[in-house]
């Protein structure tokens, strides 16, 4: 017996040979298989409403696992969160779209640590990463326009923790923050 991986490869003439009602009828099933389905075909085909529901499931998770309500009952799973952003980024990869939940994540999470105290250091270094690429993005991207809608939304996270937050932690965002400035002006 051979133990080649099965991979999309193989899949692809399969489904190559279906008419489209056997694909949408796939594409139906897919979507009722799980939460995360749903939530990537929302993202992908509704998200043109102004009102961003197709970020709320994204947002629930990221919130979940940066900002538990009971951590004596949930682990923080910093992991989690960054998956959620990933899958939306596949998704969808609206630029605006993707800062939010990124900018949600840091948000999360100092909204845990100014609830319960300082965390540890692992946990500050993702926080700060997260940071670090919303203003590696904004700078990439180098629209002032797309600047000038995120930079308040970065200042008040930075405002939210100095001198309520340890390790360092709001002196590194004020440093990714005034390159970004710097950038800017």
């Amino acid at each position: 017996m051979s133990s080649a991986k099965i991979s999309w490869e193989d899949v692809k003439p399969v489904l190559s040979g279906f008419s489209s009602t056997q694909l949408l009828g796939l594409v139906q099933d897919l979507y009722r298989l799980n939460a995360e389905n749903a939530s990537f075909m929302h993202a992908r085909f509704l998200s043109d409403d102004t009102k961003q529901g197709h970020l709320a499931p994204y947002m629930t998770r990221i919130q979940r696992a940066i900002s538990p309500k009971q951590p004596w009952k949930q682990d923080v799973k910093l992991a989690e969160g960054r998956k959620a952003i990933s899958e939306f980024k596949k998704a969808n990869g609206n630029i605006r779209d993707t800062l939010t939940l990124m900018i949600y994540y840091v948000k999360c999470g100092n909204d845990f640590t100014l609830e319960f105290g300082d965390i540890d250091e692992g946990y500050y270094d993702s926080l700060c990463s997260m940071f670090s690429s919303v203003v590696q993005t904004l700078l990439k991207q180098q629209d002032q326009e797309l600047i000038a809608e995120f930079l308040p939304s970065l200042e008040a996270e930075l405002h939210r923790v100095y001198g309520h937050i340890g390790w360092g932690y709001p002196d590194e965002l004020s440093d990714y923050l005034a390159d970004l400035k710097d950038a800017f002006e």
